[in-house]
């Protein structure tokens, strides 16, 4: 398992973009677009990042954050979590053809995303 980012879940995108990216200094890495979610990554390639979240549309509000960590089979984490007594809590999810995701929650109930990267690049 890698740390590979964590999620703060922003009201404003565009806000956030410029204080982490024109304040703090950090790379613009990519960014993602749907109808009801704007994504941002922020740091260094093959470093740990930032991923600020604005929920818009249908999707529903969501504060605070969460971490992700890379794994490299989701279902072998997931049986791991679960044997632990840590219940899966959404997902998985596809979100492309490389990569899907599930939530947990740690003992104080902190989010905690595992990635799986279909193509383990």
């Amino acid at each position: 398992m890698r740390y590979e980012h964590i999620t703060l879940y922003v009201k404003d995108l565009e806000r956030s973009l410029s204080f982490y990216r024109d304040l703090m200094g950090l790379n613009l890495l990519r960014r993602i677009s749907t109808e009801n979610i704007k994504i941002v990554f922020l740091g260094k390639a093959d470093q740990p990042s930032i991923e600020l979240i604005e929920a818009g549309g249908n999707a529903p509000e969501k504060s605070g954050f969460s971490l992700g960590f890379r794994v490299e089979s989701l279902d072998e984490a997931t049986t791991m979590m679960e044997a632990a007594g840590y219940p899966l809590l959404r997902g998985p999810v596809l979100a492309n053809a490389a990569v899907r995701f599930s939530f947990f929650t740690d003992p104080d109930g902190i989010e905690i995303q595992l990635l799986e990267y279909r193509d383990h690049s």
